[in-house]
């Protein structure tokens, strides 16, 4: 045996030639470590498979008593689907070859040009080109589940916004409507002028109020005029303040320089991880500390919650997570998750001190 791979591999080898599948046996032994099954129909191939057998790839003769040819191949492909299948067969057209490719089989094998290093080559890149595949497959439903999180949370900011905008300055825009008008009438009475325009520095004051609110909620002015580490423990105090958490920043070193796009992906990676909290973890107290070891920045968020389940996917927690996550890659830090239910969770950001 050439000593290859020392992965074990699992082989499907649909053949109901009992010389062929001995040759191919042999083969495959002479190459690497293989459980090497047999499956003399497509029939028996199905019920393999759907019984939960798992192969790294399974090699298809195409012609079977009960199938055979192109509409073996696509219905073997459909079939295996996250399985290589690799065509050995004895049919030497080329473009029958083509066209078996285009159905999405691995490769295309002819038995009489068969060698055992052939063969295991052609398993061998196959299994990790499927690999690679599944891997972009996956990565590609991320990115658009991402996405569409992504424009679903731009929705509800939007909406929120205009409720705010509508309550508020509605309200307070009709208010100070209706005390001009006031106004206007009291022409020669000085004194119920007096009270009518106290009311209106109140109601402008109100107002004012409102428009630091939304602005600071949607990027508050302490990341500009002060930096990420003052913005931070404003957001922590607010947070303590709306949820009623005990809460506190723990800010001993000397905060490191950073420029402006890694700090909003870092208030933003926090201000992600503060809501998680409030919405799934039912702790009653949170902490945020930043440290210095061997060379890089930790920020980490330690809560004494319920904890959750880190790979559970498909639900607003997750999508909250992978935003983190994509942040995070953003500004070439890691972002690890320790969560043992009923341990609360710890959330570390860790970025090299020398990366800005």
């Amino acid at each position: 045996m050439i000593a290859h791979t020392n992965e074990l591999y699992e082989v499907l080898v649909v053949e109901d030639n009992p010389g062929d599948f001995l040759l191919v046996e042999e083969m495959i032994a002479e190459q690497m470590i293989a459980v090497v099954s047999q499956a003399p129909t497509f029939g028996r191939a199905r019920e393999l498979i759907n019984a939960g057998n798992v192969y790294n790839v399974v090699l298809l003769d195409i012609t079977l008593p009960d199938h055979a040819g192109e509409p073996l191949i696509r219905e073997m492909v459909e079939l295996c689907r996250d399985t290589s299948v690799i065509v050995l067969t004895g049919y030497s057209d080329f473009a029958f070859g083509i066209r078996s490719l285009a159905m999405g089989i691995a490769d295309y094998l002819l038995k009489d040009e068969l060698t055992g290093t052939a063969l295991y080559k052609s398993m061998a890149y196959s299994a990790e080109r499927k690999k690679v595949i599944l891997a972009l497959e996956s990565s590609e439903m991320r990115v658009r589940s991402f996405a569409s999180q992504l424009n679903s949370v731009l929705e509800d900011e939007r909406s929120r916004i205009a409720r705010e905008i509508h309550d508020e300055f509605g309200q307070q825009l009709t208010g100070l409507k209706m005390s001009l008008t006031a106004l206007k009438r009291t022409k020669k009475d000085m004194a119920a002028q007096e009270i009518i325009i106290d009311g209106l520095l109140a109601e402008v004051n109100t107002s004012i109020a409102s428009v630091r609110k939304i602005a600071n909620e949607l990027r508050p002015a302490l990341l500009d005029k002060l930096g990420l580490f003052p913005a931070l423990e404003w957001l922590v105090t607010e947070f303590s303040k709306k949820t009623g958490l005990k809460a506190a920043c723990h800010f001993s070193v000397e905060p490191p320089e950073i420029d402006k796009s890694t700090q909003i992906n870092i208030f933003r990676i926090c201000q992600e991880a503060l809501n998680n909290t409030a919405k799934h973890a039912q702790a009653t107290e949170i902490i945020m500390r930043l440290e210095e070891k061997n060379n890089n920045w930790q920020l980490t968020i330690i809560d004494n919650g319920c904890g959750f389940l880190t790979n559970k996917a498909g639900n607003a927690l997750s999508m909250g997570v992978l935003n983190m996550q994509e942040r995070a890659h953003l500004i070439g830090a890691n972002l690890t998750i320790e969560s043992n239910s009923p341990a609360g969770t710890n959330i570390t950001l860790t970025w090299n001190n020398n990366a800005n």
